[in-house]
């Protein structure tokens, strides 16, 4: 269970999956999907939900969009897993706009990613960053990795050190070890892994927990990672990673731009969602992709 902090949010900790967001075929959120697809990994023993990052499309939805989704998981959570809700825009006060709604449906955190085009200006990603921080009341994870961009452990810790309530980072490099770097150099800031991958030496090198998209496919299998770690088990975590985990996502990231598909694919061959349909500019995969992915999971016993 995670504990509460004297502001009343609960900390994250384990897996925190980074949910999709299921389109019926006119590509409008499907509500009864999304809402079984939360039964779905909640069931599984996922740790908390991440709603409306990347994995959930949030570059394809309206501001109003992103609104009504927020307040659809947060209806069907109920309050049974920690929540935070994926505010990124390259438009200050869009993210300002989406936090403060994020607070309003009590999320537990909000993440944010840099601005997209400003991989060059460290100046105005720690001005979007702060702004954000100093415009709600609430903890703010920081995206390290995000849009392609990362931040120094010195630039976290001094982001943490003008708001305090800069209390996360997703790490999504491929470099576990600078995890480790992170807890020693930004001991305020919270690491958690966002790689699949690599989320198992992310965690031996002191991550919290991990912020990763294959929770919705394969909860159990996510979930299962963490308890045996916690359990001080290594080599039955490292025996999911390396049998359930590494080659499913594996077949599904070969195209950076196709692993969303390819999860929702394998979803709806699931039946916990309806349809696979992603918008724009995201396209579906072609026939002999998709005939490969599901043949996959069907080796592998996900399907």
């Amino acid at each position: 269970m995670s504990a509460v902090g004297s502001n009343g949010h609960r900390s994250l900790a384990g897996a925190q999956v980074l949910l999709l967001t299921p389109f019926d075929e006119d590509g409008e959120i499907d509500e009864r999907s999304l809402a079984a697809l939360l039964e779905y990994v909640i069931g599984a023993g996922i740790d908390g939900v991440v709603g409306g990052g990347t994995t959930g499309e949030c570059f394809t939805l309206s501001l109003d969009e992103q609104a009504r989704l927020m307040s659809l998981i947060a209806e069907q959570v109920r309050g049974r897993v920690p929540l935070t809700f994926g505010i990124g825009n390259s438009a200050t006060s869009v993210s300002i706009e989406l936090a403060r709604h994020a607070q309003g449906l009590g999320a537990d955190c909000v993440m944010l990613q840099p601005p997209y085009y400003f991989q060059h200006a460290p100046e105005a990603i720690d001005a979007h960053f702060l702004a954000v921080a100093n415009a709600v009341d609430m903890p703010l994870m920081v995206y390290d990795g995000g849009a392609g961009i990362e931040l120094s452990v010195e630039r976290v810790r001094s982001l943490n050190e003008r708001a305090a309530n800069i209390r996360y980072v997703k790490m999504s490099i491929p470099d576990p070890a600078k995890v480790g770097a992170m807890r020693v150099g930004a001991p305020a800031v919270e690491p958690l892994a966002g790689d699949e991958l690599m989320m198992l030496m992310g965690m031996r090198h002191g991550a919290i927990g991990s912020t990763v998209g294959w929770g919705n496919v394969d909860p159990e299998a996510i979930a299962g990672i963490h308890r045996a770690f916690e359990a001080d088990d290594l080599a039955a975590a490292r025996r999911v990673q390396l049998v359930k985990v590494v080659p499913a996502v594996g077949v599904c990231i070969t195209a950076k731009n196709a692993y969303i598909r390819c999860y929702k694919e394998i979803l709806a061959a699931k039946g916990v969602i309806a349809s696979p349909t992603t918008r724009l500019p995201l396209t579906p995969l072609d026939e002999i992709r998709r005939d490969e992915v599901l043949s996959v999971m069907r080796e592998l016993a996900v399907l």
